[in-house]
């Protein structure tokens, strides 16, 4: 298991009941766990002078043992936005192909399903947040309770959450949100007014695509005699300036013809959604929930404008900077470019990385860097078009059932799924050192979620990726232009919360 799983599982061993049941095992018959004071149970070999460190205990959903539901199908809808056609979907795998995710996901359904008595059907929308959103819109209108569960894109689901059409899934019976398998920042961070409607944890994968990276090509770390970042990131030292600085050292007119082209060695390829990022390392967001609950606009603050100043200033130096989307969308060409050395960086999405798995040449994974040194971690942003949470459509469904079935798949999720994702797949099969497991830990630990993307206030994700592609610096302009359209926007989001709170009984 992954030193980030383990550290999780220690802490909250301390804060959880020693005793969780089983989905398929009552307290009555659950196996008695170890007595940690006999010393018979906890003695090292004879003559050794440090104990093994036990493997953490295995938890499980506090569920009732006798849940049962007659074979009926547990209909969850899988929607998401993806540029390469392909629907985000952890639930779909119809036999063991020793493939290791696939593999996972066949298992968990298996067990879930073989606990519970019940049938885990996955059902896929079209690509596209509009397919899901609508597909839930009129099931709840309709009242026909088609899906018992939902994965959509953060687009989607905050459009659903301001109309009525999700539970609030801190009311959902037997749902834990406090367990290790519910990733505890994004609850805490998708909360406004003490309501959570959309979530993700280990029941699911694709928060873990959609998290922002960069990577990094060794070879020419090494041929331009440029410091080792992972020895930035370890020492706090992986900050803008020094991003900055050992990209700007990195060009060639690779084909001679003295022009800058595609076909020249760059510091950096540049994706347009990497300036939502760079708002989101210097530790702020768009808009930020305040002490009251409700969200508020953060985006122009001192921090942010000087952040993406520099940042523009470098990124829309074209010999240097290749923002590679206004040429190609399609990810084919970068791959194909990073793979042949001709990029120091590259800033995208985990997801990105097992497309390198072919790569001759040595890469490594760093987390999006600080704005200056003395920020206390490295915060990476989960992307708002690429995002997948779960949500459950506020259709009449049975929140009993859901709520067993869906903590049950959660809970068979961090113990299957996540790590054949993680240490079989990501690490195991793609990242070359290891150094980038180490990275990964330190990005998925400090992820951002940051509503002000997801809610599109003020349009202000396409607004600050703009600046960008039109080789712009003028943050002060691009906000005030906007600035009363987002204060609207915002009122009216507050409001549906308000008002959801209130019919609660709040």
């Amino acid at each position: 298991m992954n030193k980030k799983l383990t550290a999780i599982l220690l802490a909250l061993l301390m804060l959880l009941p020693a005793a969780l049941t089983a989905c398929s095992q009552g307290t009555e018959n659950a196996t008695p766990d170890a007595d940690a004071s006999n010393p018979a149970q906890t003695q090292t070999t004879p003559g050794a002078e440090e104990a093994v460190e036990a493997e953490p205990e295995r938890l499980y959903a506090d569920v009732p043992a006798d849940s049962n539901f007659g074979g009926d199908d547990f209909n969850i809808l899988c929607s998401s936005n993806a540029e390469y056609g392909t629907v985000k979907n952890d639930f779909h795998a119809e036999e063991i192909t020793g493939e290791a995710i696939n593999d996972a996901r066949f298992n968990r359904n298996a067990t879930v399903g073989d606990q519970l008595n019940v049938k885990i059907v996955d059902i896929e929308a079209n690509v596209g947040s509009g397919e899901g959103q609508n597909l839930i819109t009129q099931d709840v209108k309709s009242g026909t309770g088609a899906y018992d569960l939902a994965f959509c894109c953060g687009y989607a689901t905050s459009s659903l959450s301001t109309n009525n059409y999700l539970y609030n899934i801190k009311n959902v019976p037997y749902i834990n949100l406090e367990a290790p398998w519910w990733d505890q920042v994004a609850n805490r961070d998708l909360q406004i007014l003490d309501q959570l409607f959309y979530t993700t944890g280990d029941i699911s994968t694709a928060d873990n695509d959609a998290t922002y990276c960069i990577m990094f090509n060794k070879g020419l770390i090494i041929n331009y005699n440029l410091q080792n970042p992972y020895e930035l990131v370890d020492g706090d030292q992986w900050t803008m300036d020094n991003f900055i600085n050992m990209a700007t050292q990195v060009h060639q007119d690779t084909n001679g013809n003295g022009q800058v082209d595609r076909e020249d060695l760059f510091g950096v390829m540049i994706w347009d959604d990497s300036m939502m990022g760079i708002v989101n390392c210097t530790g702020t967001k768009c808009c930020t929930v305040n002490s009251e609950g409700l969200l508020e606009l953060t985006l122009n603050n001192e921090t942010v404008i000087e952040a993406v100043t520099k940042f523009l200033d470098f990124a829309i130096q074209k010999d240097i900077a290749d923002a590679y989307q206004r040429t190609n969308w399609d990810d084919t060409w970068l791959v194909t470019k990073f793979s042949a050395n001709e990029t120091l960086f590259l800033m995208q999405l985990i997801q990105i990385v097992p497309k390198m798995r072919e790569m001759e040449n040595d890469f490594g994974i760093l987390p999006y860097f600080k704005y200056v040194e003395s920020q206390k971690e490295y915060y990476t942003t989960i992307g708002s078009w690429h995002s997948v949470f779960m949500c459950i459509p506020n259709n009449g469904t049975d929140l009993t059932r859901t709520g067993i079935v869906t903590e049950c798949l959660a809970n068979e999720g961090l113990y299957g799924l996540t790590d054949a994702y993680y240490e079989k797949t990501l690490v195991g099969k793609t990242t070359r050192d290891q150094e980038s497991a180490a990275m990964l830990d330190i990005i998925f630990a400090n992820r951002v979620y940051d509503m002000g993307w997801y809610f599109q206030i003020g349009g202000y994700n396409e607004a600050i990726m703009n600046e960008l592609r039109n080789y712009r610096n003028e943050f002060a302009s691009m906000y005030k232009k906007a600035e009363k359209v987002a204060n609207k926007t915002l009122q009216k989001t507050n409001d549906a919360f308000l008002k959801a709170l209130e019919e609660a009984g709040g």
